[in-house]
């Protein structure tokens, strides 16, 4: 069973981009797609690399095509980060039996997760992030079609999708605690 943490405030995505002042464009995205990767992904790789350096065009093809990979759970994870080397600054998005678990962290500042509410949210989400830390199921979605507009929005505009909700803690703890 979970709780929010301590502190924790829910907002919508407008006002939790808050926590993004200062970043400045996503750079490293890396993308474990289930299945074959699309066409438009062929020239990032797995390995993920500076997006900020691929043609508009490029981007908001490949972002359209991410978008249908997770819709149809074509998707493992996603990692985007401000940072070229993909390790600070970062949103990572794991999915796992129709379910996703999105975690916002930023080193020492600021974590934040969707955050859906629902009667059954103080149980365990069957996704769990980096595939070993379990996720409460009010901050992680069984709905696809939303984890992918979080997704493709935080791609296009480095912010949350304004209208989706989010669980923001100042600090670097996870936004739920275990009770």
């Amino acid at each position: 069973m979970y709780e929010l943490t301590a502190g924790t405030v829910i907002e919508n995505g407008a006002e939790a981009s808050r926590i993004l002042a200062g970043c400045k464009g996503i750079q490293f995205v890396s993308v474990t797609f289930c299945g074959k990767m699309p066409e438009s992904w062929t020239a990032l790789g797995d390995d993920g690399c500076n997006w900020a350096a691929l043609p508009a065009a490029a981007t908001k093809a490949m972002a359209a095509d991410l978008g249908t990979a997770i819709r149809k759970g074509h998707v493992e994870n996603v990692w985007i980060s401000f940072e070229p080397w993909g390790e600070d600054y970062m949103l990572n998005a794991d999915f796992e039996n129709g379910w996703a678990a999105l975690l916002y962290n930023a080193i020492d500042e600021s974590a934040a997760a969707l955050y859906v509410p629902r009667p059954d949210g103080a149980e365990d989400a069957p996704v769990s992030i980096g595939g070993q830390t379990p996720v409460p199921k009010m901050c992680a979605a069984d709905d696809l079609d939303q984890a992918a507009e979080a997704l493709v929005c935080f791609l296009e505009t480095g912010q949350f999708h304004p209208e989706m909700q989010w669980a923001v803690l100042e600090g670097n703890d996870l936004p739920w605690t275990e009770t």
